[in-house]
């Protein structure tokens, strides 16, 4: 129905239920938008608006993904724990981490086909209901079942966990293309890409207060040393540990039961009802859509290799004489640190909607200086100085993941009418595999200094690509309804077009 009053419009066979100047619409005086309506285009807020549950879809959601980041790096802060009580070596705790990456590809493929066969309410009842059974095993394994059971159930749930992890990062721009205004979209994104870096940081707070190491107390008139706890205590903490993950698992469920709709009752914008090609079309689609591929390349340049520094920082650093601990540290205040970037630079893109090539070549730029700077100290060709380390590691790890929501909206922007799902799909498949890569080449046997080089080189790679994109407003046009020869180039016209959307001179 939206389609068909959309296209009735564009050929003037109905007249706008609101003139141009009217209060409360798209493309009124107020609107400080560049896109403005002539008044055979300006349509109202009875056809297209946000509805209030949107904000429910956006906890949900963000709150999905924040749990699986969670218990994704739920066993690598306690693994020095698990190793002293349990007898776990670190490489079972190694296995459990690895989980996640192994098993996520296959989640990430299955998501658009499932996607174009169903639904998003089923896709996402489907993830949620098996990260409910995790959960509900994560509570058996430590209430029912005896403690042998325990290390075999840990391996199953953390499976099942990387499987649905695809969904929070894949289903990201379906959720806010479908239930955001355009004003909202890339505040939307920021918020849900600052979950997923937030579930990843808490177990590093909550995983050692709840599971700590068993430090021990040596009496100065004896040689011998006494544990802090005995292993009673560490059974009943690791036992509130995992009751806690299985909670936080079967609340996704629940949630998702409640409400979670695959679509609003009302259209926030006339691009979320545009005709979207289906899975075959789109990939066909996206092999003529050079400037998609472009930011597929640039994101795993940047976000992939990162990735991959992060899950192996602690080698790289400890080669250029950094301790466990400070690189720990450094690791888990960057991660927190991208927090509020993907809030902020979120909301710049959504401000400055029409600059996002701008705003993202100028943060990736500032983000490249910073970590060359981090490295040229960090090697030692700078004099050390710790507090230039911190300062350059913390500004860059801040820019290169606060772009990640423009860079999202980008590729967006550049694949339509391909499927949000199918266009993110690739691109978090594309993250994922440059980050296997970089991990893949810390396993050949040299010096691991050259990996800051790769770093830098990829970042200064990606960020001189980014300047070669050719900004697309498709999406905008649409939106705003700017859809008359008079105010598009032959360019614009030719990709509203494509998209599907009636064009009138």
């Amino acid at each position: 129905e939206y389609k068909s009053y959309l296209s009735r419009m564009s050929l003037g066979e109905t007249q706008p239920l609101l003139s141009e100047g009217s209060t409360g619409i798209q493309g009124s005086r107020s609107d400080p938008h560049p896109f403005h309506h002539t008044r055979s285009q300006v349509i109202s807020q009875t056809a297209f608006r946000a509805t209030p549950t949107r904000w429910y879809i956006l906890f949900a959601f963000c709150y999905f993904g924040l749990v699986q980041g969670f218990i994704g790096n739920a066993w690598g802060p306690i693994a020095t724990t698990m190793e002293q009580q349990f007898g776990w070596s670190i490489s079972v705790s190694s296995l459990l981490a690895t989980w996640m990456s192994l098993f996520f590809v296959p989640g990430a493929l299955l998501f658009p086909v499932l996607m174009s066969w169903t639904n998003m309410r089923f896709v996402i009842l489907l993830n949620t209901g098996l990260m409910a059974t995790a959960g509900a095993l994560k509570i058996l394994s430590v209430t029912v079942f005896p403690m042998s059971y325990l290390k075999v159930i840990s391996h199953i749930t953390q499976i099942i966990n990387g499987f649905c992890g695809a969904v929070p990062f894949s289903g990201v721009m379906y959720i806010t293309v479908n239930w955001f205004p355009t004003a909202e979209r890339l505040i939307a994104t920021g918020i849900i890409m600052a979950s997923l870096n937030s579930g990843i940081g808490v177990p590093f707070i909550l995983g050692p207060s709840l599971v700590p190491e068993n430090n021990t107390n040596t009496s100065s008139n004896s040689l011998s040393s006494e544990p802090t706890h005995d292993h009673h205590f560490f059974l009943e903490r690791l036992r509130y540990y995992l009751v806690i993950q299985g909670v936080a698992m079967i609340l996704t469920f629940v949630l998702v039961v409640f409400y979670f709709p695959s679509r609003p009752k009302f259209a926030p914008t006339a691009s979320a009802v545009t005709a979207r090609l289906d899975m075959i079309q789109g990939l066909r689609a996206l092999g003529r859509k050079p400037y998609f591929w472009l930011i597929v390349v640039v994101y795993g340049l940047t976000s992939g290799v990162f990735n991959g520094y992060g899950l192996t920082m602690d080698a790289i650093l400890r080669n250029n004489d950094i301790s466990q601990t400070t690189s720990g540290l450094i690791g888990f205040v960057a991660l927190l640190a991208s927090v509020p970037s993907n809030l902020l630079i979120g909301f710049l893109g959504a401000r400055f909607n029409t600059k996002q090539k701008i705003i993202n070549c100028g943060v990736l730029g500032l983000g490249t200086i910073c970590m060359i700077t981090f490295v040229l100290d960090l090697v030692n060709t700078l004099p050390r100085n710790m507090i230039v380390i911190w300062v350059t590691v913390l500004v860059g790890v801040m820019c290169i993941t606060g772009v990640v929501p423009i860079l999202f909206d980008m590729s967006t922007e550049s694949a339509h009418p391909v499927s949000e799902e199918l266009s993110s799909t690739i691109m978090v498949l594309g993250n994922q595999i440059m980050c296997d890569i970089f991990t893949g080449i810390l396993q050949i046997h040299f010096n691991k200094s050259y990996m800051n080089y790769v770093l830098i080189s990829c970042f200064s790679t990606a960020t001189l690509l980014a300047c070669f994109y050719r900004t697309s407003n498709v999406r905008l046009l649409i939106d705003y309804h700017s859809i008359t020869v008079e105010h598009l180039d032959s360019r614009s016209i030719r990709q509203i077009r494509n998209a599907g959307v009636p064009v009138h001179n």
